[in-house]
């Protein structure tokens, strides 16, 4: 598989090349019917539809201004301390965090706009660059997350308890982010922008209030119980088509039009793969390769705090060179049965994969969202790598802190449970 995705296949025949292969060897009596069977079973679940509607309700936000709005409202609040647009970045994806789900949809939303607005104010463009891609690791960390809705249905766990999961880790990143750009922004003297008045202030407030309760609705509605997380979905596509339609009348027919393309592609781009995933999944558990891993880590060690070292170093790498929702398809299963056998909690567990997988998208040689960035901000991408270490620092620092205290991720699920 690794063999043909190095030699450019398109990452889901390389999946199926090497699952076809592997059932010729170790199952030869196996019928064929077997692989469209197991292909189909693996995208024929409910939860699922989630993702089709989180891409879409991102789309639409990203077409119909409301991005800008959220920025402006976040500049006249804190753009005049010391590095201001630097604090409005991480704000601004923290808010797309809360409908899109996605890192690099948040990335390409908040950095069109932002990144050549700071290299405007002063800021050099590679330092611009990092602190966005860095700032959209929130999208799937930060409820809702399309990466956790497949981890859900990999590992049969509530969507809805992962996504609660997501939302102390997401708060801890934005407030260890926003830090360190005030310490270095300190340090290099970067521009302050003019504090806003009262009026102003107030004005951008009632222009993003809408947009910026989408992520509260959303919240609000999985937490009281009024719609599952699936159903959140659809509620977050329907609220932002109604506020660019019928409220800020900025989304024409043409627009809503490509947006529903875009989505769908998207959709479809995941789903394959998690359906080709699906023959590989079957392989894993038919073989026992779980239940090996287990023994093969127990060699080394059975203290709990060594394994999840040893789980945070296979993902992390995997993060380097996959992509992370095929890594996260392929791995997590084999690592499930790991995770029981120390007694971790398996939504904790998600919140730890999915976390390392996200950073392997602002690091290279893969690293999506270092290529995107770069490629706004017209930098190289090795200069952005540099610019981004302290900001990969504060990552690592609070993915330990999810690793070995439990309750950082779990408190908010246990409490609602």
């Amino acid at each position: 598989m690794l063999a043909l995705a190095a030699l450019g296949a398109p990452l889901v025949f390389a999946i199926l090349a090497a699952s076809l292969l592997t059932l010729h060897i170790v199952r030869p009596g196996t019928p064929l019917e077997l692989v469209p069977q197991l292909f189909v079973s693996g995208i024929d679940n409910f939860p699922l539809l989630a993702i089709a509607f989180f891409f879409l309700a991102g789309e639409l936000m990203n077409v119909s201004g409301i991005t800008d709005r959220i920025l402006r409202f976040a500049n006249a609040v804190i753009g005049h301390v010391r590095g201001g647009l630097c604090q409005v970045g991480i704000v601004t994806s923290m808010v797309f965090a809360g409908i899109s789900g996605s890192a690099v949809a948040d990335a390409a939303a908040v950095g069109s706009v932002l990144i050549p607005a700071m290299k405007r104010a002063g800021y050099p463009s590679a330092f611009s660059a990092s602190l966005i891609q860095t700032a959209s690791v929130m999208g799937p960390i930060i409820p809702p997350s399309i990466p956790m809705i497949i981890y859900a249905v990999i590992a049969e766990v509530s969507v809805g308890r992962m996504f609660l999961a997501g939302i102390v880790p997401g708060l801890l990143i934005a407030g260890g982010l926003a830090v360190m750009s005030y310490w270095i922004s300190r340090k290099r003297n970067f521009p302050r922008g003019e504090r806003a008045s009262a009026r102003e202030i107030l004005r951008a407030t009632r222009d993003a209030a809408l947009a910026i309760a989408s992520p509260v609705i959303i919240l609000g509605g999985i937490l009281s119980g009024v719609f599952t997380a699936t159903e959140a979905g659809a509620i977050a596509a329907l609220y932002v088509l109604l506020l660019g339609t019928l409220v800020y009348r900025t989304l024409q027919p043409r627009l809503i039009w490509q947006s529903l393309v875009t989505a769908a592609r998207g959709t479809a781009t995941v789903l394959v793969i998690l359906g080709a995933s699906s023959i590989f999944a079957w392989i894993v558990a038919d073989q026992k390769i779980g239940q090996q891993t287990v023994k093969l880590v127990f060699e080394i060690s059975r203290e709990p705090w060594v394994v999840l070292l040893l789980i945070n170093i296979v993902f992390f790498i995997a993060g380097l060179f996959l992509d992370p929702l095929a890594a996260l398809i392929i791995l997590a299963p084999i690592f499930l049965p790991l995770a029981t056998a120390i007694g971790l909690d398996l939504v904790h567990f998600g919140l730890i994969v999915v976390f390392n997988l996200m950073i392997g998208l602002c690091t290279p040689p893969v690293g999506y969202l270092i290529y995107l960035t770069a490629r706004i901000a017209d930098a190289p991408a090795s200069a952005v790598v540099r610019e981004s270490l302290p900001f990969l620092g504060v990552l690592g620092a609070v993915l330990l802190l999810v690793t070995y205290v439990p309750a950082v991720s779990l408190a908010i699920p246990n409490l609602l449970r």
